[in-house]
């Protein structure tokens, strides 16, 4: 069932000012009563929608996460390929519409709700089932291709949160180039097998 309109914009409004705070405030020092304050809503309103503000920012993080997980995933081919114009167009949608709150939410680090680590994790998975489903014996161990690529990926999404689309095309040429020369040595030239299993 559809959540009532009421609930959603009070849930739009708290989540508004919680961001709004941690652009002058760390985490750890915004209060319930602030983001009461900032959202003109009471503490009664506040906590029918949140355990805590860790509630809050799980939520959050989650739904973001979710967000990219569902922009990434069908499209990850086009990772493997090079092909970051395609992709970048297909999740820029996310990024843009949302770019102020990922920027924000980038900055938080808690043990159980950490937005850059999910997307890099997001990205390391797909990179890392992907390599495991070509069946190839790696001289370089899995994870470590992985991180390298992932990695790639998450500088450029990085400065695009950061900076916006304007320089968009430049950066995705740029990064192809880079990515073109970079993807034979860490997936082509590491599945060779190694020199033991030749023996």
């Amino acid at each position: 069932m559809p959540k009532d309109v009421r609930r959603i914009k009070t849930e739009r409004d708290i989540q508004t000012a919680f961001l709004d705070l941690l652009k002058t405030k760390k985490f750890r020092q915004i209060t319930i009563a602030d983001i009461c304050q900032q959202s003109l809503t009471s503490r009664s309103t506040f906590y029918s929608h949140y355990l805590d503000k860790y509630d809050l920012l799980d939520k959050m993080v989650a739904h973001y996460s979710t967000m990219f997980t569902q922009k990434v995933r069908p499209h990850f081919q086009l990772i493997i390929d090079g092909n970051f114009d395609e992709l970048m167009q297909s999740i820029w949608v996310l990024l843009d519409e949302n770019q102020q709150a990922i920027h924000i939410l980038f900055t938080v680090h808690e043990p159980e709700a950490d937005l850059k680590v999910n997307f890099q994790r997001i990205l390391h998975n797909g990179w890392k089932h992907y390599i495991e489903a070509q069946s190839l014996t790696q001289v370089t161990p899995i994870d470590l291709i992985a991180d390298m690529a992932a990695n790639l990926q998450m500088t450029l999404l990085e400065w695009v949160i950061q900076h916006g689309s304007e320089q968009l095309p430049n950066v995705i040429s740029s990064f192809n180039a880079l990515i073109q020369t970079i993807r034979p040595q860490i997936i082509k030239n590491n599945a060779l097998e190694s020199p033991s299993k030749k023996a």
